[in-house]
């Protein structure tokens, strides 16, 4: 076996990949050096927060390795890990594909059956992926329950064209993750401090050194990690600065476009109801031409009436009287010789009314007969007629 440090368990770390082998060796590593269980303990949770999402299930079978073969000895490694195992489980249960969640999931299982933790851990443990109390993992309650805390932890997609928003959002989970570690190295300094630095009994020089040694290193790394999320957070700011100014901008166009826009509708508007009320009009007017037409109609004496409706082709009606000339009429425009004709087809025509018969017949049968001294020279259609 190779020396303890810090280094040599870090680059042990980094080549650690997902199979038997080499999960075995470096658990067999981490027991032959269990009187360094709390460096390796947490050199573990701060390696497992910068290990890919691909490689976390990695640290988390190598936890379980050294928890179950670790018992027979004594309960340090149990004991150590209880105190990041939580926040271990969350952080990579958050960052972790379908199926390796299924693999954490599974290792738990494992935990309760051999019994490795108390099932009230256990819960604990689930409940940081699950969001109940004590779920039964293969139940179709607690399915529902874990589908319900993937949905609800899954971050949101930045729309397509919002490059400036997936930087922010970026950002942001590299603040959260950060000042997760943070605080446990606040927990791990404040615990060593007291242990180290304030402890009543001082140890012989060279245990001391290397409790010195170890806590100054632990401070370093606080501060690191304190350095880092103080230029996080400053980037957050700057990304957050920029997006209000794009969208600011963009606010002030979108009033502008909205004031055109409420400007084009009034005019559509005024458009029609201009269109409409001149529609009205020439309807009122029309209707006001037929009426007066009408009442034009009305006033009119009998003759004109009937002569307006006859020239304006109406239906005939027969109880309309015919309208005869005057005698001086037919003097005017026919020739003497034809006056006495027309008025005798006049008669002849009336004739054949029947409704004019009996004044017809009365009025010739009162007529004085034609002499007879002028036979020769008689009219033949009253001939005919005698």
């Amino acid at each position: 076996m190779s020396a303890y440090s810090e280094e040599v368990l870090i680059s042990k770390l980094n080549k650690l990949v997902d199979t038997q082998e080499s999960i075995s060796l470096l658990s067999q590593w981490f027991m032959y050096h269990r009187r360094h269980v709390a460096t390796s303990v947490d050199i573990w949770n701060r390696e497992l927060r910068k290990a890919s999402s691909a490689r976390k299930v990695s640290f988390i079978y190598l936890c379980n390795d050294v928890c179950q073969n670790s018992r027979r000895k004594g309960p340090e490694f149990i004991r150590e890990f209880r105190k990041v195992l939580p926040d271990a489980i969350e952080h990579t249960y958050r960052h972790a594909t379908a199926d390796v969640q299924n693999k954490i999931k599974r290792v738990i299982n494992i935990w309760e059956e051999r019994e490795v933790f108390d099932k009230d851990f256990l819960n604990e443990l689930r409940k940081r992926f699950t969001g109940t109390n004590s779920p039964q993992l293969g139940g179709s309650n607690a399915k529902r329950a874990i589908d319900k805390q993937i949905k609800t932890n899954t971050p949101t997609t930045p729309p397509p064209g919002r490059s400036d928003i997936a930087k922010l959002v970026t950002t942001t989970h590299n603040i959260v993750d950060l000042e997760s570690i943070i605080q446990e190295y606040g927990r791990k300094v404040s615990k060593l401090w007291t242990e180290v630095m304030e402890a009543e009994e001082k140890p012989s020089p060279s245990i001391l050194s290397q409790q010195l040694d170890y806590l100054l290193r632990v401070l370093t790394e606080h501060q690191n990690l304190i350095t880092k999320n103080i230029n996080n957070r400053t980037q957050f700011i700057i990304q957050m600065k920029e997006i209000i100014a794009q969208e600011e901008m963009k606010l002030r166009m979108d009033n502008k476009n909205l004031l055109d826009t409420q400007s084009k509708i009034n005019e559509t508007k005024e458009c029609s109801e201009q269109l409409k009320a001149i529609t009205e009009f020439s309807t009122i007017s029309i209707m006001d031409g037929h009426n007066k037409q009408q009442q034009q109609i009305e006033q009119t004496p009998e003759i004109k009436r009937e002569e307006y409706i006859e020239n304006n082709n109406s239906v005939y009606d027969p109880t309309t009287h015919l309208i005869l000339p005057p005698t001086s009429f037919a003097a005017d425009i026919l020739p003497p010789s034809e006056t006495q004709l027309f008025g005798d087809s006049l008669i002849n025509n009336y004739l054949q009314l029947p409704y004019q018969t009996t004044s017809i017949s009365s009025s010739i049968s009162n007529s004085p007969a034609p002499s007879n001294t002028s036979d020769e020279h008689s009219d033949p259609l009253v001939s005919a007629d005698t």
